[in-house]
């Protein structure tokens, strides 16, 4: 009987252990899968007004270019090749093999004008032409006159394994939250 009664107290004591492991078991894998899905970001600065603003914040799907390129109009983060290792949101202009020219502020992809409802200002400096190589994008910010983009040659064009992400969502501030 003495065994018997012994079993019966440790039992629920197991049982609360079991549990807790259980649950920073979860934890802990469910921390593992977003912080290697999905990356929080805060913008920072003018470059993306009017479709972000200063301290908006991103939620970018890490997944989203596993295997392929961005398209044109999709916005990512990215790793900068700044010396201060930012990390840069911007839109996608054009992908590996699109032949790109900015002439007098006019956007051409592939010979054809983009038309551009998002951009805070119509008129923007910059020419360029190239044809973008394999495994790279020409990235641009919204607010053309306040971005450090591939016009530049800082940023230059973005390499696939600079890609962070797909930005997917905004989660503050709150009265703008919502899928981009």
């Amino acid at each position: 009987m003495n065994e018997q009664a012994a079993e019966n107290k440790s039992s629920p004591w197991m049982k609360e252990v079991v549990e807790w492991i259980k649950t920073i078991g979860l934890a802990m894998i469910l921390a593992f899968l977003i912080t290697r899905v999905i990356t929080p970001a805060f913008v920072v600065g003018p470059s993306m007004e009017p479709t972000f603003h200063d301290r908006d914040m991103v939620i970018a799907f890490r997944l989203a270019y596993w295997r392929e390129l961005p398209e044109q109009d999709d916005i990512i983060l990215f790793e900068s090749t700044l010396p201060d290792d930012r990390i840069l949101i911007k839109r996608v202009i054009a992908s590996e093999g699109d032949e790109l020219l900015i002439n007098n502020g006019i956007l051409y992809v592939n010979g054809q004008e983009i038309e551009e409802t998002y951009l805070k200002e119509a008129e923007f400096y910059g020419n360029t032409e190239i044809t973008i190589p394999e495994g790279a994008v020409f990235v641009m910010g919204d607010n053309r006159n306040r971005s450090l983009d591939s016009r530049s040659e800082e940023v230059g064009l973005v390499d696939q394994g600079e890609i962070i992400g797909k930005v997917m969502f905004r989660i503050f501030p709150f009265n703008r939250i919502g899928t981009i």
